[in-house]
Order: structure tokens, then C-alpha cells, then sequence
């Protein structure tokens, strides 16, 4: 009986937190730009770029999250007489947390089109498409008023109001940025190599989500803004990457800040492309809510057109009573086709993070 009273809060709390319909979370935000703006679509030294995502939060409180995501990239259209250029995305990612699995299934596609500001810069206009579905397992549940005396009877009713069957819904997103990416040497010498800002604005329609009979609930918009910068040092080798993330959503918002340092072993030929770059990135995040959640330290290794990052959520809130300061592992996986002649690419191959 206990049990089924455990199990019963805990499903209550994940299924009101859901029905806000909160997004998934990756801290790795250099490894998952689709969740930041779709305006960051194909705004790097590439053709083609494709990225897998894994995440494993608070597994040593009650497997509570696990989320995984794939996406790719791909531009079109450039040249050195075209001053537009654009990009498309796909994405799909998958939400699971609990013993019943309570979860999200998404798929999405992003359109970007990077109209060229100045030989350096671009201003970026995207809009995305997603559709979801949630549900969960709802054979793993027990409640109170399934108890018969002997057993839990999972044909009799929650006696709840609340209808467990697959939420599906389509919606909208927005988004805007511009993109520097250093290409003259005569430009201020302190200028970064490549910097971009952004803002966007997702579920711009509102779409409802509801496990409960009224049906009234609405996914919050969902706002974020992000910023960052790689600038040089006077070590040739050794670079700076600045980083912030501002993300609100109805009554939650996080703030993610910190810094990577990278060292280049090698970099990649500016007039071929064919020598491609071997480097190591590492540095650490700090997230804040509504109070100090998180340290996140993270290291990136590229070789070639290969990047793997490894990061870990460091828990430091009060919830670290019974995380005992673990919180989620993160692992990407990143391969970027560069282009393989400058006249190809509107933007000469140049050092990335």
C-alpha cells in the first residue's frame, strides 16, 4: 500500500509538471542549438552538420530523466555572387522519466534564411515546425481506488478525472539572429572569430495539452536568448568562448553562464579546407533558477570533422539532500562536412568551438 501511495504522489507531481508541457533540457547549449533558436540553423563553416545527444539526470533519485535527441543541418545556395543563402533543419528528440515512463516524442523541421549583412555578418530569420507526443505507461501505475481488498485491479478506475491517453499536438516557432564570423584580416584585431546572437520565441500558437477531462491547459510560449563569442588570445593556439543562455517559460526560467577555453592542436586550411582541425575545449557553466541549481563542467575533443563532448550537471541545490550532488550525465556526438573550396562557402573555413 505504501507503494502505490509513493508511486501515486509521484506520478501526480510528474504529470502536473508535464501538463505545463516545460521543454526538454540539454546543458551541452553548443551541441544543441535546435533548442536554443531555429535561426542557428546552418549558421557555421560547413555544408552539412549532424548531431546525437544523450542525457541521464538524477538517475540516483528514481531514473527521473532520460532524454535523447538527433538533428541535422543542411545549407544550400551558396556562392560568392549570392548574398542570401539559406539552411534546413530536422530534429527529433525523446523525453522519459519515472517508472511509468511518462514521456515526449518530438519531430521538427527549421527554415533559415541568412541574408548577408556585410562581408563578416549575417542576419538570420528562421521559423519552425514541431510536432509532439506524450503518454506514459500506464500499466505500471497503481492507485488507491483500484485496491479490491486483495489485489490492485489496474481494469477498475483511478477515480482521478484524469484520461491517460496520448497527447498529440503541431506547433510554431520563431526566431531571429545575427551571426559574425571573421573573414577580413583587416578588421579590429580583437574582434572574435565568430560570435552570434540570437532571440526566439517558441510554441508561438499555444497549442492545448491536457491529461486531465477540461482540456484547458496550453503550452507556454517558451523565450530564450543566447549569446557568444570565440575571440583569439596572444597564443596563437589558445582561444576564449564567453557563452549565455536566458530561457523563460510560463513560471520557470534558468539562466545558464560560463566559459570554455580551447586549444587548437591544429586548424584548418583557410583556402582548401582539406587540412581540417584537431583541438580540445574545456570550461564550466553555472545554471541558475530561482536559486543556485547547478555547476556543469564540460570538455569537448575534435579531430577532424569528429567532435565529441562530455559534460556533467554537478547538483548544488537543496535537492542535493537526496542527489547527493549527482545530478545528469551528458554525451554528444558531432560530425561537420566542412566545404572543401572557399568559393563554395560564402564564409572562408575559420576556427569554430
Amino acid at each position: 500500500m505504501i507503494r502505490a501511495i509513493y508511486i501515486t504522489v509521484f506520478i501526480l507531481t510528474c504529470a502536473s509538471f508535464t501538463a505545463r508541457a516545460q521543454d526538454i533540457h540539454f546543458s551541452q547549449t553548443i551541441r544543441s542549438e535546435f533548442q536554443l533558436n531555429p535561426a542557428f540553423t546552418g549558421a557555421f563553416s560547413g555544408n552539412l552538420r549532424g548531431t546525437a545527444n544523450w542525457k541521464d539526470q538524477w538517475q540516483s533519485i528514481n531514473n527521473s530523466f532520460r532524454t535523447y535527441a538527433a538533428s541535422g543541418e543542411v545549407s544550400f545556395g551558396k556562392g560568392r555572387r549570392n548574398p542570401t543563402f539559406f539552411a534546413l533543419g530536422a530534429y527529433a528528440t525523446r523525453d522519459v522519466s519515472g517508472d511509468v515512463q511518462l514521456g515526449n516524442t518530438s519531430a521538427g523541421l527549421s527554415f533559415n534564411t541568412l541574408l548577408q549583412v556585410n562581408r563578416n555578418a549575417r542576419f538570420c530569420v528562421a521559423v519552425n515546425g514541431n510536432f509532439t507526443n506524450s503518454g506514459l505507461n500506464t500499466s505500471n501505475m497503481q492507485w488507491g481506488s483500484q485496491y479490491d481488498g486483495i489485489n490492485f485491479d489496474p481494469a477498475l478506475s483511478n477515480g482521478e478525472g484524469i484520461e491517460f491517453v496520448p497527447q498529440n499536438y503541431f506547433d510554431a516557432s520563431f526566431g531571429v539572429a545575427y551571426w559574425y564570423n571573421k573573414r577580413d584580416k583587416n578588421v579590429v584585431q580583437h574582434a572574435p572569430y565568430d560570435a552570434k546572437i540570437g532571440f526566439s520565441v517558441f510554441h508561438l500558437n499555444r497549442p492545448r495539452y491536457s491529461y486531465f477531462t477540461d482540456n484547458t491547459t496550453r503550452v507556454p510560449m517558451r523565450m530564450v536568448l543566447h549569446a557568444n563569442g570565440l575571440f583569439g588570445t596572444r597564443n596563437d593556439n589558445l582561444f576564449i568562448y564567453p557563452n549565455m543562455t536566458l530561457v523563460k517559460q510560463g513560471a520557470q526560467h534558468e539562466i545558464l553562464l560560463g566559459t570554455l577555453w580551447k586549444y587548437s592542436f591544429t586548424t584548418g586550411s583557410k583556402s582548401t579546407g582539406l587540412k581540417t582541425e584537431t583541438s580540445i575545449a574545456f570550461g564550466t557553466d553555472i545554471r541558475i533558477t530561482n536559486i543556485f541549481d547547478a555547476i556543469v563542467p564540460q570538455v569537448y575533443f575534435q579531430m577532424y570533422s569528429m567532435s565529441i563532448g562530455l559534460s556533467y550537471d554537478v547538483n548544488v541545490s537543496r535537492l542535493n539532500q537526496a542527489s547527493n550532488y549527482r545530478g545528469g550525465f551528458e554525451l554528444s556526438l558531432r560530425f561537420t562536412n566542412p566545404d572543401h573550396y572557399t568559393h563554395r562557402n560564402p564564409f572562408r573555413r575559420s576556427v569554430s568551438i
